[in-house]
């Protein structure tokens, strides 16, 4: 009864997409051009014989998924990748990172209609959904056409789980369809289980598997030119109403510390009128090509793809998504440059990684405002540059992580695809 409701909405909303679509268009959430992919349609030919779908939300999943493209194009199985996310950012890292190596097309709406119009252009042999990414009509008219479907670095939080396990038997139904699920963690493991997904393994994090921490040599120079001498607290992938927070900190910190610098790297790009109360003259932001000057207290970063160039250039790193009640925001991207990382109690999305992380003596919790005032403060007074040879062994140890979530995610794929 619930699937056939969700199905009857679906076709209900129908004549209203249009009107959604030229909303995204008009804040930016959709491509020009390719708005026929949110319909099931693509210009792209399909000659493939043996094609593996990928789908991935986001920037952040895009991402964790490289290492397994990686490996998927060195057996050869497959003769196309095709890539499906739902942002323009996750579109535009894909591009970035694997450039002709993949088919990137954009997610349709999960309309059985336009679903079926997906899978009967592009043909899977096999669909794999990263995290935590669930569309019902997609999934059913999948398994309808006996694809094989894999949940990968599959995450659900508890709350997500007892939300699930509301809806009883559909929950049930769907994720039934699931020939596998590989998960990140232990409290995952139990909860897909307990959805109905038979063949389920922890095979752990595929997120440290993406180590890159290359970094754009000319853009790093010159705002490590810019920056000169000055101190660098980089608060990263910050969401509404932690900015306030940080800019309230640095206010407080840089009436002792006169060259301080802030960086805010907002978590949604677009977010980049953040810092209320502030005079223009002490901010610059980067998407509008203004520079540093010694008068700047703030630098909003608000760019994509551009993280690693302020973890390597910064003193002392927070990470969002923690100080409200979001979950957190993944820290491995800063581990990598092995700089203690800051963070809030509300961390839910990733506790395992950061509690790999504490037990590397690479993070510390702050419970407030004037804590994180306190302990910033003191890691500047304190702070020493990282010296290389720590960097590399922080480094090897959380890509021995990643490798091995890698090495056990592509055992179980193997075993879906019987090879």
């Amino acid at each position: 009864m619930a699937m056939y409701l969700y199905k009857l909405i679906g076709y209900i909303l129908i004549p209203f997409i249009p009107f959604v679509i030229f909303k995204r268009l008009s804040s930016g959430k959709e491509e020009k051009g390719r708005t026929n992919e949110r319909y099931g349609k693509s210009l792209i030919k399909n000659t493939s014989e043996k094609l593996i779908w990928l789908h991935a939300a986001s920037v952040g999943e895009s991402l964790s998924i490289i290492p397994i493209v990686n490996e998927i194009l060195k057996n050869k199985y497959f003769d196309v990748i095709l890539i499906t996310s739902g942002t323009t950012s996750s579109s535009k890292i894909i591009k970035q990172k694997l450039g002709n190596k993949v088919i990137h097309q954009f997610i349709p709406f999960d309309i059985s209609i336009y679903a079926k119009r997906f899978l009967n252009h592009w043909r899977p042999s096999l669909a794999i959904f990263v995290e935590s990414e669930i569309w019902p009509n997609i999934i059913f008219e999948t398994k309808n056409m006996n694809i094989p479907l894999v949940i990968l670095n599959g995450r659900m939080t508890l709350k997500t789980f007892k939300r699930w396990s509301l809806l009883g038997g559909f929950s049930k139904k769907l994720f039934s369809n699931f020939d596998a699920c590989c998960t990140q963690n232990s409290d995952s493991t139990i909860f897909y289980q307990k959805l109905g997904i038979v063949n389920t393994e922890f095979t752990g994090n595929l997120k440290f598997a993406n180590h890159d921490t290359e970094i754009d040599e000319k853009e790093y120079n010159d705002l490590k030119y810019l920056t000169k001498d000055r101190t660098i607290f980089l608060a990263a992938s910050t969401h509404d109403g932690e900015e306030d927070i940080i800019k309230n900190v640095s206010l407080n910190i840089s009436k002792i510390k006169k060259n301080l610098l802030t960086i805010i790297v907002p978590r949604h790009p677009q977010r980049n009128n953040i810092l209320f109360g502030v005079k223009d003259s002490k901010i610059a932001v980067r998407s509008k090509n203004q520079k540093i000057t010694e008068k700047t207290l703030f630098y909003i970063a608000d760019t994509i793809g551009e993280l690693n160039l302020f973890y390597n250039l910064a003193d002392v790193i927070f990470v969002g998504g923690s100080m409200v009640d979001h979950g957190g925001q993944n820290p491995i991207e800063a581990a990598y440059f092995g700089k203690t990382i800051l963070h809030g109690k509300n961390i839910q999305n990733f506790t395992d990684v950061y509690e790999i992380l504490r037990l590397m003596k690479l993070t510390e919790q702050v419970q407030n405002e004037r804590q994180l005032e306190l302990i910033v403060n003191k890691l500047i007074e304190n702070y020493k540059k990282t010296k290389t040879g720590e960097t590399k062994d922080v480094a090897a140890a959380l890509k021995k992580e990643g490798n091995e979530a890698v090495n056990n995610s592509m055992a179980v794929i193997n075993k879906v695809i019987g090879i």
